[in-house]
Formats: C-alpha cells, structure tokens, sequence
C-alpha cells in the first residue's frame, strides 16, 4: 500500500512537470552564424545558449540538430521553426574582428516574423563568450535587455557603458597618503606621504608595484611594494580586499646632547621585509581614469637601530634599538588607463 501512495506522489509530479513543460512556448534555436571564428564554435555557442535559456523556463527550446546545414536566411529559418511546431524562433551571429566577437542575438515570432527581442554585445575576447551568452540566455524574450547589467566581462553598443576591459588592463597612477605610526613614537607618530603605481587589472585580481616615500620633519620610509588585490565583484565600482610584501627602509633622526663623558646619537635605521594587509574601493576601475582609496596595516620585519651614546671615555658607541616600524597606511590613489 505504500508502494502504491509513492508511486500515485511520483505520477502527480510527473504529470505536472509535464503539463509546465507543455505550457512553455516553443522556441527554435538554429546554429549560430559564425564569422572569423572556428567551426566549431557554431554547435557550442548555440548550445551553451540553450542550457541558459532552459534555466529560465520561460521557453522548451529546440535546438537544431548539428549535422543539419547551417541556416542563415530568416525564411528557412522560419519554415524549419514551423516544420517543428515552435511559436518563436532564433537568429544570431557571431563576428570576430581582432580579438573582439560582437555577438547579435534576435527573436522572432514564427507565424509573422516579426522581431520581438533584439540585442548586442561584445566580448573582447573569444574567451568571454560564456558570460555575454549567459546574459542573452537570462533576459531573451522579457522586458530587459542583456545591456542593461554593469560588468566588467562585456560592453554594449550603448555608448554610456564604455567598460572597456580589455583597453584597461595596465594602469599607471600616483597617490598620496598617510601614516599612524603604532609603538615607539619618539620621532612622530604621523608621517605623510607619496607614492607611484604600475597596476595589471587581471580581472580576477588586480596586482600592483609599487615605490613610495613617506615622512615627517624626524623620520623617512621607503619602500617597493608588490601588492595583489581582489576585488569583490565584477562591478566597475567595487570593494576590494588585498595585501603584499614591500622591501623597506626606516631612517630616524634626533637632536643629540652632551652630559659628562657621554655624548647622545642623532641617527638610527634599519631596512628589511614589511608586511601589509588590508583593503579598499575602486571607482571607475574600467575607466580610462580610475580611483583608489585604501587602508593598510603594515607591520615591518626588521628593526631600527642607531647608536644611543657615544662613551668618550671608552671612544665607542651604545646601540638602541627603536623597534619594528608598524603602523596604518591611508592612501588615495587616482590610476590613468595607458
């Protein structure tokens, strides 16, 4: 008896699956007319833009099978949508010119082809086809256009969206900033400061060198930072978190005295690794100027010392050390697309 209770449970979702599929218009989907691009890419665009629009279940697509002649005249389109009772049909291309694909994807109803759904987009490179495809998939046949969404993966014919990926890969820029030194502070715990920037956009992360001077009236740090960032999304403004490993160098200078036998240093330094770890904003970060705000903890590994008195007796120096050079970095940096 239970059997038969699972059995009818598994007829009745069968029956309603079948009824939703039954209900969703049929469209045809021919294979993509390709230019400039391998054969290849004919059968697994078209298929890779199906799974996307089955995923919607808006519309039972079907594809054309791949050993047919490819379709490229909307009439035979159209008699091949009829022939297999779908209400709607599908027209698209891809262009290659260089390395960018201009993608065309159309929607047609069948019995008076009229276009209903249009759109374009570029990838700007082969490889970027998946993400603009995907946008095709999620918003054919609605009120939206694949547009309409801010990443960095496309840019469309809409020329207030110059995302520009590719075009924005490499960066040069300047910043300014400042330090809240933490621990001894007996040269000034504040230091302002500048820095120069080569940054690689890699999409994924961003990676930065990086040579900076920071200051005040007693102490120097020097430093050349390779920095790597990942931003949090793929919007052209975005968080981001990152860190790096800078080669540094700290100079402290002090006004000496003289008691007795002694005589007080004026200099210390010291140089080695620093670590930092923090995070940030980017505004604008496809565009051909881009702006940065960050905030880093940074923590030296190396130590600062310098020679504390000078023994005119003993004609030789006591050495003090000043400790690791530590503190927070607040930097704002503005980056020109080359």
């Amino acid at each position: 008896m239970k059997n038969i209770k699972i059995g009818l449970v598994l007829l009745v979702v069968l029956l309603s699956f079948t009824k939703v599929k039954a209900q969703q218009p049929k469209v045809f989907l021919p294979l993509l007319e390709t230019i400039n691009l391998k054969k290849n890419f004919e059968y697994a665009s078209a298929r890779l833009l199906k799974n996307y629009i089955d995923n919607t279940n808006r519309y039972q697509v079907v594809m054309q099978d791949n050993t047919d002649s490819l379709l490229t005249d909307i009439e035979l389109i159209k008699a091949k949508a009829k022939e297999k009772g779908c209400t709607y049909f599908i027209a698209g291309s891809l262009n290659r010119l260089g390395e960018t694909v201009i993608v065309n994807i159309n929607l047609y109803e069948t019995e008076t082809s009229k276009k209903i759904w249009f759109d374009q987009l570029k990838a700007f490179t082969p490889e970027d086809l998946d993400p603009v495809l995907q946008r095709f998939g999620q918003n054919i046949g609605t009120a939206n256009k694949a547009t309409t969404a801010d990443d960095i993966y496309a840019v469309t014919n809409h020329e207030t969206q110059e995302l520009r990926k590719k075009e924005s890969n490499n960066n040069l820029g300047v910043g300014v900033g400042g330090i809240a030194l933490m621990g001894d502070q007996s040269s000034g715990s504040m230091l302002a400061g500048f820095s120069l920037s080569w940054s690689f956009d890699a999409r994924d992360f961003i990676f930065d060198i990086k040579p900076s001077w920071s200051f005040n009236s007693t102490r120097d740090v020097y430093s050349l930072a390779l920095e790597v960032n990942r931003p949090l999304s793929d919007k052209g403004n975005t968080p981001y978190l990152g860190g790096g490993l800078a080669f540094s160098r700290t100079a402290m200078s002090y006004e000496g005295n003289y008691s007795g036998s002694y005589s007080n240093g004026t200099y210390a330094s010291g140089y080695g690794l620093m670590l930092m770890v923090g995070g940030g904003y980017i505004l604008k970060r496809t565009s051909s100027v881009s702006l940065r705000i960050s905030a880093n903890y940074l923590q030296g590994l190396y130590d600062v010392k310098g020679d504390n008195r000078y023994n005119y007796t003993t004609q030789s120096y006591d050495t003090k050390s000043y400790g690791f050079t530590s503190g927070v970095l607040v930097r704002l940096e503005i980056l020109f697309k080359r």
